[in-house]
């Protein structure tokens, strides 16, 4: 054990001193904001004083209080350490996992010192005991602040520059699947699945907050599926919290209408949400793709989409035939998004398929671009669309914006 201590003060001595003194030394720091030299020097001031901390305990090593409230400390810190690492390799500050995963090994040892330090003598039971509710508290609080930690590294960020609309009188129409299970090709059975909740409630309670009438529809009409997944803990929305408690939003999911009935021109705002379940029968769909484009001449309505509802735009035409999203600024989900996650069965991917319609696809990349987001204007301010579900807000807000833009604008006699 002492010559464990000696190494851990030796290593955080080394890292407190360059972190502290030259974080632009460390390539991934270099090339952040500002921001992240300041949080690097603050981390190195406490790696400086653990590893001054640890040489003491290694000097007096026969000083059995000292070497406890190390090897306490030193297990807290390299927990800490290792979470908050591992949350900005996530964000994409780190191009790699190795200082999280170098933390977490420090940290089990550490805890095998600590046992061996403290419950030397201890029953067996009494052991298994304690080190079954040391891992039960790590485990608890970890779950316990997973959905800060998601958010703080990017997932569902608050969109900085939001207002507040008056846009009364308005409506918004409001487009998802109709597809509820993660198949493949001539398969009828898998995973269930659907719309992703946030990308459609987020722009829901937007629009709904800004005044607007919403009236939500699907491919299909009648109750819309929406993916298990989209209420995990770690993953739900504040707004995906209020929709489990609006009892007149659930009756227009469960009773949406179908696309085929609805006039889109009578719309302002066409908003189409995304999903694995968008990817079978969004771009599928010829009467979607018509009325995309019968919206797009209507001249007035304002077309969004976010994620996999990109698809939605790709079967739409203009009045001599050709795409109307050709040479077009657009974004949805990107084929490394899809990669990352190991879901390629599906019969359509929007970044593929924009790109082949000849769109000036943009996205944001990082280790996983699940935690990116990207909203991107066309030129002509006509389609707004959003990179995943992490770009809701801004995206429903920037669609308010024109909105808000045309209405106030002086009518030329």
């Amino acid at each position: 054990m002492k010559r464990f201590i000696l190494i851990s003060a030796l290593l955080e001595l080394l890292a407190g001193g360059v972190l502290f003194f030259s974080p632009q030394l460390v390539p991934d720091l270099a090339a952040g904001p500002g921001s992240h030299m300041a949080m690097a020097r603050m981390f190195g001031a406490a790696a400086l004083g653990l590893g001054v901390f640890a040489f003491n305990a290694w000097l007096n090593d026969d000083n059995a209080i000292l070497v406890k409230a190390f090897l306490s400390s030193f297990l807290i810190f390299n927990l800490g350490a290792f979470i908050s690492i591992a949350a900005s390799f996530i964000a994409g500050v780190f191009a790699s996992p190795a200082a999280a995963i170098l933390h977490l090994l420090l940290a089990v040892v550490t805890a095998y010192y600590w046992f061996k330090n403290n419950l030397a003598d201890a029953p067996r039971a009494r052991k298994i005991a304690l080190a079954a509710g040391i891992v039960v508290a790590t485990v608890g609080i970890l779950a316990l602040l997973l959905p800060s930690i998601l958010h703080q590294a990017g997932l569902h960020p608050d969109y900085a520059e939001s207002e507040t609309y008056d846009l009364s009188g308005r409506k918004a129409l409001i487009i998802t699947t109709s597809h509820g299970v993660l198949n493949a090709a001539g398969e009828t059975s898998g995973q269930a699945t659907g719309v992703f909740a946030s990308e459609m409630t987020v722009p829901y309670y937007e629009f709904l907050d800004a005044g607007m009438e919403v009236d939500v529809a699907s491919i299909e009409g009648g109750e819309i599926p929406i993916d298990p997944q989209s209420f995990y803990y770690m993953l739900k929305t504040k707004a995906d919290r209020r929709y489990q408690r609006d009892e007149d939003f659930q009756a227009k999911v469960q009773n949406s209408l179908k696309i085929d009935d609805l006039d889109f021109t009578q719309y302002d705002v066409i908003w189409m949400a995304g999903g694995w379940g968008a990817a079978y029968d969004l771009g599928q769909s010829e009467v979607l793709g018509n009325k995309v484009s019968e919206a797009y001449y209507a001249q007035d309505p304002i077309i969004g989409s976010v994620c996999h509802g990109a698809l939605g735009f790709i079967q739409a035409k203009d009045t001599v035939g050709n795409y109307l999203v050709t040479g077009r600024t657009m974004t949805g989900v990107t084929d490394k998004q899809i990669k990352q996650f190991g879901i390629t069965l599906t019969p359509l991917h929007p970044e593929a398929e924009l790109r082949k319609l000849g769109v000036d696809f943009k996205s944001q990349a990082g280790n996983m671009d699940f935690m990116q987001t990207l909203t991107v204007v066309d030129e002509e301010r006509r389609f707004v669309t959003g990179q995943n579900q992490n770009s809701g807000h801004e995206t429903a807000q920037k669609i308010m914006a024109i909105l808000s833009e045309n209405s106030s604008s002086p009518v030329l006699d």
